[in-house]
């Protein structure tokens, strides 16, 4: 690989590094506000069970490529982790759900 191509490489998985870090700028302010007003009626699940079939997609692939290529361990990384959130994220909207309609 040329340098340019390796500086390219490491710029691709530093940026690829912080989507943990942007996904959960994104996911605590939801989770906040389903702790503090134990409500989650507003909010769709559908939507969030197309999320958790992308990610799935997502976790799947990464690992197919790592297991090939052996390359892709923070795609995996951040895979996994926007599962993980997706899944807490269900998690909270089905536990607040208001049964009662």
């Amino acid at each position: 690989m040329t340098n340019s191509l390796e500086t390219w490489m490491k710029f691709a998985n530093a940026a690829q590094s912080c989507v943990p870090i942007l996904s959960l700028c994104a996911y605590v302010p939801q989770w906040h506000k389903l702790q503090q007003t134990r409500s989650s009626g507003s909010i769709s699940l559908v939507a969030w069970a197309i999320w958790f079939i992308y990610y799935s997609i997502a976790v799947f692939y990464s690992l197919i490529l790592l297991f090939v290529t052996g390359r892709g361990v923070a795609l995996v990384a951040t895979t996994s982790v926007g599962l993980g959130c997706v899944l807490l994220t269900m998690g909270l909207i089905w536990r607040f759900r208001d049964r009662a309609k």
